[in-house]
């Protein structure tokens, strides 16, 4: 083919992916509701944007695997067995709905690398995101949770007063 035709195909090939991919205008706020109160949907003003706001005002946590190689309840025990876990204040609920954040794993086919993303649930924002290589899940889940939970620490805990600020 040559090359005005090439250029021809693939606008008129890709085209409609860019038009579907436009963002759509959002509600307006004044949309209500039958009982007269705004739409749970419509956007806020005073939408909570910052990463680290997300991460402090979260209670919820859920965790979905899409492999069968890191399952639920190995990641669960691994977060619940860090030691700042306590001190988080986040409860591990099973619904998607009632959480607040959703952490998803998987692990990459026919490799050893195991991978996870943190996600805001209402809004869709990624917090944040890593891979572990390890043989296999229960040793995969270690070291994830120690991720997660130093990513979650840094926004929710006050800084650790640094070594030389210590007495002897």
């Amino acid at each position: 083919m040559n090359r005005p035709m090439m250029q021809a195909f693939l606008f008129v090939s890709l085209c409609p992916l860019l038009v579907a991919q436009q963002p759509q205008p959002a509600a307006s706020p004044s949309t209500t509701t039958a009982a007269g109160q705004q739409a749970a949907n419509a956007p806020q003003p005073s939408a909570v944007t910052d990463h680290n706001q997300i991460l402090k005002n979260a209670r919820m946590i859920c965790v979905e695997s899409s492999t069968d190689f890191l399952t639920v309840s190995t990641m669960d025990r691994a977060l619940l067995n860090q030691k700042n876990w306590g001190k988080l204040s986040l409860n591990i609920v099973e619904s998607p709905r009632q959480a607040d954040l959703q952490l998803q794993i998987d692990r990459l086919i026919f490799t050893h690398i195991h991978t996870y993303v943190l996600t805001d649930r209402k809004t869709g924002i990624v917090l944040a995101s890593g891979r572990i290589t390890a043989l296999d899940g229960i040793v995969a889940s270690g070291p994830m949770a120690e991720q997660i939970v130093r990513i979650l620490a840094a926004a929710r805990l006050p800084a650790q007063p640094a070594a030389a600020d210590r007495g002897m």
